[in-house]
C-alpha cells in the first residue's frame, strides 16, 4: 500500500520487509447496525435477493499457495528482504522466460469498441496482472440503454427482480445492448445510454470484490431507475430534521411529476445511497441470520445436501468479513455528464486535450487512506474526543486497515458481541475469522459512503476529454496520475516507438500545471535524477492501453527487473508489488 517509485531494481536485491504493507492485519469482526434509507422498496428487495443468492454462489474455501518452480528452468535470481530485527532473509526464485512474462502480461486483456451513435464512449481497454494468489482485484463494465434502466421500476418485487438479477449475473448487458444497433445505424440510440465502469480492490481475500463485481452495477441501475421515475433520493441520516426533509421530498409535486429530479446533485446522492445500502446488506445479512443458529432444526437425513444454518451464515458472512475498495465511473450520455464515485484508494484520472495540444491531468478521486489529513479529520469528528488518538494510529484505522472507506471489513462495523458470535460460527466450520480490533468503542469506524465527482463532457474552454484511467492502487503505487496521463496520451500518438527517456516525455507532450487545490495525494511529475535519469518508458505495440500502463508500471524499460517482478510468487510477490487492474475508457472521435 505504500506509494513507491517505479524503479525497483535495487529493491529486488535488498528490500525492506514490507515495501507494500498489507491493507489489513488479521482480525475478527465488528459492525454497526446503521441502515441507509432505501431509494425505493423494489431496490431494497432487489439488493436482498441479489446478495442472498450471489454471495452463496461466490463463496468458496481457498488455501494459500506457495512458490512453484518452473519445470526444467534453471535460471534463478535472489531477493534479499530485511527483517524487522535488522537481519536479512534471502529468497530464490526461478526466472520466467521472456515469452512467458509477455504471455502473462497479456493473458487477461479485454477490449471493446462501442459504436453507438450518441454515446461518447468509443472504446475501452481492460487488463489485470495478479500478485496475490488468487488475485483479489475485480472489474465490471456494463452498457445499459436508458429505457432498460427505466424498465426496472415496473418490475415485481420478488419474481421479476430475481429475473432481472439473473440477467445481470450472466453478464450479458453489453452484448444485448450493442446488438440493438449496428455501427452504421443512424438512429442515434446511444444518446440514451448509461455506461458503468468499476474496479474493485479486495483485501483479506476476494469474497467482497467478487460479490461487488456481480452486484454493484445492478444496484446502481435500480437506484438510478427510481430517480429517473421521479423519486428523489432520501436523506439517510436516520432521524431528526434531516429525515423529515427526506419525507417531504416525496410529497413534493416535483417528485410525482418527474421534473427537476434528474440533477447532478440528486444523481450523486443516489449513487452514494446505493453504495451505502449495498454495504449495509453485505454487513447486516450475517447479523440477521444469527438467530437461526439457536433455532431448532430437523436432523438432516444421510442424503441431505442442503447447508446447515451455520454453514449458510458463514458463507454469507464471507463478503462481510473480507473487504474491498471500489471506484465507479458512470457515463450519462443523454445529459452529457460523468460521475466518479470512490470508496477507498482506487483512483480515476481523466486526460483532457486542449486546442493548443497541451494535456491536462484531471484527478477525479481522492485516495481515502489513514494518512490523508482530510480523512483523519473526518473520522475524528465522527467519534468521541476520547478516541482521538485511537481512531487513526500509524496511518491506519485503529492501527490495522489502511483505507478509511471500504465495502465489507465488518470487523470495523460490528459490535464486539456481534463479532464474537460470527467468529464462533467461523471457527465451528473450520474457518479462521478476522481477529477483533482494539478500541472498538463506537462502531462503525469504516464506511462505504463514496465521494462523488461530477464533470460535464463538453468543456467551456474547448478542451476535449480523450480518456479516463481507472485503476487499483497496484498501479498508483508505481506511477503517478500525471505519468499515467502522459503515458496514455503518447500511446494514442504512437503505440509502437523506441523507448523514451522519462524526462523527455513531458517535453513532447506538454502537461498543463496542476490546480492549486489537488486531491490527496498531490504528486508532482517526477524529475528523475542520478541513476534514475536514464529510466525510460516503453512503447511495445500493445493493442491494449491498459497493458501499456501495466507494462510501464513494472519498471518501464528495465526489461530485466520487469521479468524478475513477474517471476516473484507467494508472500514475497505481495511485498514487492500488488495486484494491478486497469481500465482505460476512450471518448470522442479518436
Amino acid at each position: 500500500m505504500l506509494r513507491q517509485p517505479s524503479r525497483l531494481a535495487a529493491s529486488l536485491r535488498t528490500a525492506t520487509r514490507s515495501p507494500l504493507r498489507p491493507r489489513s492485519r488479521p482480525y475478527i469482526s465488528s459492525s454497526s447496525s446503521s441502515t441507509s434509507s432505501s431509494v425505493n422498496v423494489k431496490t431494497t428487495a432487489f439488493v436482498s435477493v441479489a446478495l442472498l443468492t450471489s454471495a452463496y454462489l461466490l463463496y468458496q474455501y481457498e488455501s494459500d499457495s506457495g512458490s512453484v518452480p518452473l519445470p526444467g528452468h534453471k535460471s534463478t535470481f535472489k531477493v534479499n528482504i530485511r527483517t524487522g530485527r535488522g537481519g536479512v532473509q534471502t529468497y530464490e526464485f526461478p526466472l520466467k522466460p521472456a515469452d512467458q512474462v509477455e504471455r502473462e502480461l497479456r493473458e487477461h486483456e479485454s477490449s471493446r469498441k462501442v459504436g453507438r451513435k450518441g454515446n461518447p464512449v468509443v472504446r475501452w481497454d481492460s487488463n489485470w496482472v495478479g500478485s496475490n494468489e488468487p488475485c483479489e482485484d475485480r472489474s465490471a463494465v456494463d452498457l445499459v440503454p436508458r429505457q432498460d434502466v427505466a424498465g426496472g421500476v415496473g418490475m415485481g418485487v420478488v419474481q421479476e427482480v430475481v429475473g432481472f438479477w439473473k440477467g445481470w449475473y450472466k453478464g450479458d448487458s453489453i452484448p444485448s445492448a450493442l446488438a440493438q444497433q449496428d455501427d452504421d445505424d443512424d438512429g442515434g440510440e446511444g444518446k440514451h445510454d448509461w455506461m458503468m465502469f468499476s474496479i474493485m480492490d479486495g483485501h483479506a481475500g476476494d469474497a467482497t470484490s467478487s460479490l461487488l463485481a456481480k452486484t454493484l452495477h445492478p444496484t446502481l441501475s435500480m437506484a438510478l431507475a427510481s430517480l429517473q421515475a421521479g423519486n428523489p433520493p432520501r436523506q439517510n441520516n436516520g432521524s431528526g430534521w434531516a429525515q423529515w426533509v427526506g419525507y417531504l421530498n416525496y410529497l413534493s409535486p416535483w417528485s410525482w411529476l418527474g421534473k427537476d429530479v434528474w440533477t447532478p446533485e440528486n444523481v450523486s446522492k443516489t449513487i452514494q445511497n446505493a453504495f451505502v445500502q449495498l454495504d449495509d446488506h453485505i454487513c447486516q445479512t450475517p447479523i440477521k441470520l444469527l438467530p437461526t443458529l439457536s433455532s431448532p432444526s430437523p436432523s438432516p437425513s444421510p442424503s441431505a445436501t442442503s447447508p446447515t444454518p451455520r454453514q449458510t451464515l458463514v458463507a454469507l458472512a464471507q463478503p462481510a468479513a473480507a473487504g474491498a475498495c471500489a471506484i465507479s465511473t458512470l457515463v450519462d450520455s443523454e445529459n452529457n455528464g460523468i460521475y466518479v464515485a470512490v470508496t477507498g484508494d482506487c483512483r480515476a484520472v481523466a486526460g483532457w486535450e486542449g486546442k493548443d495540444g497541451v494535456w491536462r491531468c484531471d484527478v477525479l478521486s481522492e485516495d481515502q487512506m489513514g494518512d490523508n489529513p482530510r480523512e483523519v479529520e473526518r473520522m475524528r469528528k465522527e467519534h468521541s474526543v476520547s478516541e482521538r488518538d485511537t481512531v487513526i494510529r500509524n496511518g491506519r484505522v485503529q492501527g490495522g486497515l489502511q483505507p478509511t472507506r471500504a465495502f465489507g471489513d465488518a470487523v470495523y462495523k460490528w459490535t464486539n458481541a456481534q463479532a464474537a458470535q460470527i467468529a464462533e460460527a467461523f471457527q465451528a466450520e473450520g474457518e479462521k475469522p478476522r481477529s477483533g480490533r482494539p478500541w472498538n468503542y463506537t462502531p462503525p469506524y469504516v464506511t462505504a459512503r463514496p465521494e462523488v465527482t461530477y464533470r460535464k463532457l463538453d468543456s467551456q474552454t474547448g478542451e476535449k476529454l480523450r480518456f479516463i484511467v481507472l485503476a487499483t492502487d497496484g498501479l498508483w503505487d508505481r506511477i503517478t496520475s500525471e505519468e499515467s496521463t502522459l503515458l496514455v496520451a503518447s500511446y494514442m500518438a504512437h503505440p509502437s516507438h523506441k523507448p523514451l527517456p522519462k524526462s523527455a516525455l513531458p517535453k513532447r507532450f506538454p502537461l498543463a500545471p496542476p490546480p492549486s487545490t489537488r486531491p490527496y495525494p498531490a504528486q508532482d511529475l517526477p524529475a528523475p535524477t542520478g541513476e534514475a535519469a536514464s529510466d525510460t518508458w516503453v512503447y511495445e505495440g500493445d493493442a491494449n492501453a491498459a497493458t501499456h500502463l501495466i507494462r510501464n508500471s513494472l519498471a518501464g524499460g528495465d526489461v530485466k527487473t520487469r521479468g524478475e517482478l513477474m517471476s516473484l510468487s507467494g508472500k514475497v510477490s505481495r511485498w514487492m508489488r500488488d495486484d494491478i487492474t486497469v481500465t482505460v475508457v476512450f471518448f470522442g472521435d479518436n
